[in-house]
């Protein structure tokens, strides 16, 4: 009688075992760790849709600047690029397209030279390609009717987009954004 009762005993304990808790801890632990990775993913592309989205701004108002501007020098056949006395830390010296050749605008600017806020780290640069009108597909050395234009943006050394457009005597064609 007296094991009887011991094993009674024994089967009526309420509570958790050590083995039990253990296998509790360690569910809620991958638990919490497989959301917090979740969560860290969650932010990591909101951050970087957030770039892209702030890279593709900053593409398209240098461009408008740009579309906004002569395809030639005003005064003359002067070549490509900047004229004498066009270059500073000021784009409002630039008058034709063809100026903007080159240009490195890190951290970026307003027209006026003044700094865009929120924007250290960043920078775009502009290439001005001469191509035939007929084939936009090549480049030229010379000038031939049209012009591409290409703004990349760029957040330290990571290209963010880059926006592409063409330019030429009779057509402007509407810029196309690649974000990377």
């Amino acid at each position: 009688m007296h094991r009887r009762c011991r094993f009674l005993a024994f089967k009526r304990r309420k509570g958790f075992t050590q083995i039990e808790v253990a296998v509790s801890v360690v569910l809620v632990s991958v638990l919490l760790i497989a959301s917090l990775n979740s969560i860290a993913a969650s932010r990591r592309s909101h951050y970087a849709e957030s770039a892209r989205v702030m890279g593709g701004t900053l593409a398209e108002n240098l461009m408008a600047e740009i579309y906004n501007l002569p395809l030639r020098e005003p005064s003359c056949d002067c070549g490509f690029g900047p004229e004498t006395g066009e270059a500073g830390s000021s784009r409002q010296l630039l008058n034709d397209i063809d100026d903007y050749s080159g240009l490195v605008d890190s951290p970026p600017k307003r027209r006026n030279g003044i700094e865009l806020d929120g924007f250290a780290g960043w920078s775009r640069s502009v290439t001005i390609q001469k191509i035939p009108s007929n084939d936009w597909s090549l480049t030229s050395t010379s000038y031939q009717g049209a012009y591409r234009i290409i703004v990349a943006v760029k957040r330290g050394e990571t290209t963010i987009c880059s926006l592409v457009g063409y330019r030429t005597d009779a057509l402007t064609v509407s810029p196309s954004l690649n974000s990377l």
